[in-house]
């Protein structure tokens, strides 16, 4: 008797063991099988739009959020568009059209201008949607923006202008000082001034000579020249990339990479870009300070009034002085890295965007 106990205990043991063993495996494997599942999942949530209410996507306000622009002739708005969950969040909406948008991350709010019967105004609201600012302006077409990422109270802004003094269209640069809610012209000859502290800002003037200045909203002198040879220029914080065009081939340009700005640090050579005989510089993005840096890059010199030409989206590696091919591109145009440095927008538009994993490039709107 005892010994068949013996016996039926064993063979219980057994099966307790097997059914635990058998209850281990099915587990890894269904582990597993929700790994596969999980890695199969589209990373991107594209936007389900009807294309002709998308405006834009204005740029990067998170690091896995873009700030959308819609709107038909009766109103605009502007939503904030998770790309990996879908998520959306309407933020503001106003009968008028929203022309030129600047994000300022760094303290979660928005400037944009805004046409309305009533006139046009740059506003600033924030992460909720709220106005914290508004200032009428003159000038109902497209204004540049430039929001000083040190002293956030002031903003450039430029545009075009007709000057009954010179009798012909001139630029008119002014700074909105938040704080105390004025305008104040600053003489600046440039489209895209760049500020590089709280009051030093940087820029290539464009109406005569096309040389490098640096000015101080703290001094009444003029402007002083500090490069003659670059001929225009990237900014994201004290990272300062110049271009200057190659005194010995015609079809090159050098990148000249200094961090801190005008402490030069190393050189990238690359095909060059003209427009009616004029070189500029590629598209180039970077989004932490002293982060990773990506450029649309020129297969061969081309110039843009005759051909399309060949780009590719490449990383800029100014340590080692070389570039890593990304993903070809179909055309030219701007690029905004993610504050995480896992996505790229890329389109005139931004309607397009690179996962920088897979390498791949997806429209952002479903139906496009």
């Amino acid at each position: 008797m005892l010994k068949q106990k013996k016996h039926k205990m064993i063979q219980w043991l057994f099966f307790t063991c097997s059914c635990l063993f058998l209850f281990a495996c099915t587990g890894q494997d269904s582990a597993a099988n929700n790994e596969d599942e999980t890695e199969e999942e589209p990373a991107l949530h594209l936007v389900n739009i009807e294309p002709e209410l998308f405006q834009k996507v204005a740029g990067w306000f998170g690091p896995e959020t873009v700030l959308l622009h819609t709107g038909d002739m009766d109103q605009h708005e502007l939503h904030l568009y998770n790309v990996v969950t879908g998520e959306i969040e309407e933020l503001y909406e106003e009968k008028g059209y929203i022309l030129s948008i600047e994000l300022n991350p760094l303290s979660s709010e928005i400037l944009f201008q805004i046409v309305t019967e009533e006139g046009v105004f740059l506003k600033i609201i924030n992460s909720s949607g709220e106005i914290s600012h508004s200032i009428p302006i003159d000038y109902n077409g497209y204004v540049s923006l430039d929001w000083n990422s040190v002293n956030t109270d002031l903003i450039f802004i430029a545009h075009y202008h007709y000057s009954l003094e010179e009798e012909g269209e001139d630029i008119l640069v002014q700074i909105w000082d938040i704080e105390s809610n004025t305008l104040t012209e600053r003489p600046v000859s440039s489209m895209y001034p760049k500020w590089y502290t709280s009051n030093v800002y940087v820029y290539i003037d464009e109406l005569e000579g096309r040389n490098l200045y640096i000015g101080d909203i703290r001094e009444d002198s003029d402007d002083l020249i500090i490069n003659r040879d670059v001929v225009d220029f990237f900014m994201n914080q004290d990272t300062f990339i110049g271009v200057v065009e190659s005194d010995i081939n015609d079809t090159q340009v050098y990148l000249f990479h200094e961090y801190p700005f005008l402490v030069g640090e190393s050189v990238i050579t690359i095909p060059k870009i003209t427009m009616n005989d004029v070189a500029l510089k590629p598209h180039l993005t970077q989004s932490n300070r002293d982060g990773e840096i990506y450029g649309v890059i020129p297969q061969q010199a081309v110039a843009l009034e005759e051909s399309l030409g060949d780009f590719n989206l490449e990383h800029l590696d100014f340590s080692e002085q070389t570039t890593e091919e990304i993903v070809s591109l179909p055309y030219d145009a701007p690029i905004e890295l993610s504050p995480n440095e896992e996505f790229i927008l890329f389109g005139w538009r931004f309607e397009y965007i690179i996962d920088l994993q897979t390498h791949e490039m997806h429209s952002l709107l479903e139906s496009m």
